[in-house]
């Protein structure tokens, strides 16, 4: 029979934590001088989502994460079957295809795009640009549940 779980003081939940976050770190494989600059990128990362408005620092947070409602995302997680780009129906459907790839919403992305990744569009600390890549892949979105 399984017995109800005591509530954790503080301290213990500071242990929990450090033994978690020590495992992440080695499963990582990082080194103390690798940490930093993770912490660092994680930081200025933040600083930039705080510059745009929050439905676009919503929808920018879950692109790098790969929780957006795209197709191959929704694959990943077993929800979807296809992972062909509802729009155009030529390629996989990611935020790589979207933001750069797809002819279907090139009206709405700047000429500059095709030559980067997804993540140096989201995350170029420009807050125009990554307020006009949240935009673009809302507009996507949209006219794929139409």
């Amino acid at each position: 029979m399984l017995q109800p779980q005591k509530p954790l003081t503080l301290s213990d939940a500071r242990s929990v934590l450090q033994r978690g976050t020590a495992r992440l770190w080695s499963a990582a494989q990082l080194s103390n001088n690798e940490r930093f600059p993770h912490f660092y990128e994680a930081y200025k990362a933040g600083n930039y989502l705080q510059s745009v408005p929050r439905s676009d620092a919503v929808q920018t947070f879950r692109a790098s994460a790969k929780y957006t409602l795209l197709l191959a995302n929704r694959a990943r997680h077993g929800w979807s079957a296809t992972t062909v780009s509802r729009l155009c129906g030529e390629q996989e459907e990611t935020d790589q295809h979207v933001l750069s790839e797809c002819r279907d919403v090139a009206d709405d992305r700047p000429s500059k795009w095709p030559d980067k990744s997804a993540n140096e569009i989201l995350w170029c600390g420009d807050r125009v640009a990554m307020s006009t890549a949240a935009k673009s892949m809302r507009k996507f979105l949209r006219r794929t549940m139409q």
